[in-house]
């Protein structure tokens, strides 16, 4: 497995998908609507939220949540 440091600023939108342990805690509805790649947004504490997310959850993700992290132009 590869270490992948995350040098993101704040703002930054990455595209990637959720480990497969993090999507597993959630409930079959929410795990579909977050399964596949997605679009997140980095926030000033770190972490990251699915980009345009009206969805409620609980908590943002952390860097290692993500799975291929990649910078995305913002659009």
């Amino acid at each position: 497995m590869q270490y992948v440091q995350d040098s993101f600023d704040a703002g930054s939108v990455v595209a990637a998908w959720l480990t497969p342990g993090t999507l597993g805690q959630f409930e079959p509805v929410l795990r579909r609507l977050l399964a596949g790649k997605q679009l997140f947004v980095k926030q000033p504490d770190g972490t990251y939220r699915p980009r345009g997310s009206e969805l409620g959850l609980p908590r943002y993700f952390d860097f290692a949540d993500l799975q291929a992290p990649a910078l995305r132009d913002s659009a």
